[in-house]
């Protein structure tokens, strides 16, 4: 397979997160982690008028990566201690973006985004892609942006290509592409899902809410 999808080792890089994850009851490798997710970012590269998005998105997933010490530390490991040894309230930590905690918290809504955007390509093959990153955007960063910014991803909406150009470019065939998606969306969706809860039971729904 060419393209996006084989270039960037996508559906390789994600599996072995699973696996990590599944290997130790759930807890997610928090270095893996960050790195599969800029895998998954750079999907935006691919997307004209994404690329401020794009940027936020991989500062988050760079402070994520770099926050891990060493392979084996997790994602949960880290914002547990972060909660009990910064001396921030669970507000603090969830608007401080320099924090571990913020940074997945915004990380885990643009995986959302991604997700639910090749989710709706999946499901129909008629639906072109701005209405795709529309409802990716409508169920994850939306309801946490102000109206400047949802202005800006509007605008930007505007510029995305057509659906048959952006799947050339993911790999040889709409049919290939979904067919090696699918089963990294079924796998990454629940993963993503699990850690938004994670998070909103330490802090509450008012300060890492999903």
């Amino acid at each position: 397979m060419s393209g996006w999808l084989a270039d960037k080792k996508v559906v390789e890089t994600w599996n072995a997160v699973v696996q990590k994850s599944e290997e130790s009851g759930g807890e997610v490798p928090a270095k893996a982690f960050g790195e599969a997710a800029t895998v998954l970012i750079s999907v935006f590269d691919l997307i004209t008028g994404m690329g401020m998005a794009k940027s936020d998105m991989q500062g988050n997933a760079t402070t994520v990566t770099n926050s891990a010490t060493d392979e084996a530390v997790t994602l949960q490991k880290l914002v547990m201690d972060e909660i009990s040894n910064s001396g921030k309230t669970p507000k603090a930590l969830s608007t401080d973006g320099k924090t571990t905690s913020c940074a997945l918290l915004w990380l885990l809504r643009a995986l959302q985004f991604i997700l639910v955007m090749l989710e709706n390509l999946k499901q129909d093959p008629s639906l072109e892609l701005n209405k795709a990153v529309s409802n990716g955007y409508e169920a994850s960063l939306k309801p946490h942006h102000g109206y400047a910014i949802k202005l800006i991803f509007n605008t930007a909406l505007k510029a995305a290509p057509y659906r048959k150009d952006f799947m050339q470019k993911l790999g040889p065939s709409d049919e290939a592409v979904m067919e090696a998606l699918g089963p990294v969306i079924a796998e990454v969706k629940p993963m993503v899902s699990a850690l938004q809860a994670f998070l909103e039971s330490k802090g509450g729904s008012d300060y890492f809410k999903p």
